[in-house]
């Protein structure tokens, strides 16, 4: 569990039988399930099977979500007399994928109830916006004693967010590096931080590199430039 990022979980047997030892997290689950859906697509599909049938007895599925036509594909339901009844599910609607974790509650119908509203309701609310594509540049970002005055920012992976849909208009981007960099830079060499920011969203940040090498000005140019920073105070080339 640890191995996969599931640090508030503790297992003692690999039934899911209650034990005072055996507890787990709705953040670890949500971690579970991503594992499920991203690592082994063959096994989970096995999730969405309504009933099978072993030695001539046929058992349904007990994923309400699965008979609500909402694009649920899976998971697992689950009840102890401590936590209650609970569900672990995932859903696919116009090509956005979202993960549901439900524990706590009274009764089955309860359980059916309340994961179809916040699964209907997380699809509705939340938005995926691609900000960035894999090497589209960010950005320019000053140089000191370099051949360019400038260099450009990239991102190396494509960057598709989920925040809500209210936040989008008042989403922050900006590019952090302590600047001007010094030259030489080498390209491909990480030199400044994309951060994201929105109301109701924990702060993302990536990592941009250089986008081109920038060789070191001679000697008579870098004298040029410290001259002109000690009489003008300008940092630039």
């Amino acid at each position: 569990a640890r191995g996969i990022g599931m640090l508030d979980s503790h297992f003692v047997n690999s039934s899911g039988w209650p034990h005072s030892e055996h507890v787990t997290t709705a953040k670890d689950l949500s971690i579970l399930i991503r594992l499920l859906v991203d690592k082994f697509p063959n096994f989970y599909e096995i999730f969405s099977e309504r009933s099978f049938t072993y030695s001539k007895i046929r058992q349904g599925n007990r994923n309400p979500l699965l008979y609500k036509n909402i694009g649920a594909d899976g998971l697992k339901t689950g009840y102890t007399k401590a936590a209650g009844y609970g569900l672990a599910a995932s859903a696919v609607r116009d090509g956005r994928r979202l993960h549901l974790v439900v524990n706590g509650l009274n009764s089955v119908n309860q359980r059916s109830r309340e994961s179809q509203r916040l699964l209907s309701w997380g699809f509705r609310a939340f938005g995926n916006y691609t900000l960035f594509k894999a090497g589209e540049k960010v950005s320019d970002a000053n140089v000191w004693l370099g051949n360019e005055g400038t260099v450009p920012l990239l991102i190396e992976k494509p960057l598709t967010i989920t925040i809500p849909r209210r936040s989008r208009r008042t989403m922050k981007v900006s590019v952090n590096y302590l600047g001007p960099l010094p030259a030489p830079i080498v390209n491909g060499q990480q030199i400044a931080t994309l951060r994201i920011e929105a109301p109701d969203m924990v702060a993302i940040e990536r990592p941009l590199i250089a986008g081109a090498d920038v060789a070191r000005k001679g000697f008579v140019g870098r004298l040029s430039a410290v001259l002109k920073h000690l009489l003008l105070g300008s940092s630039s080339n």
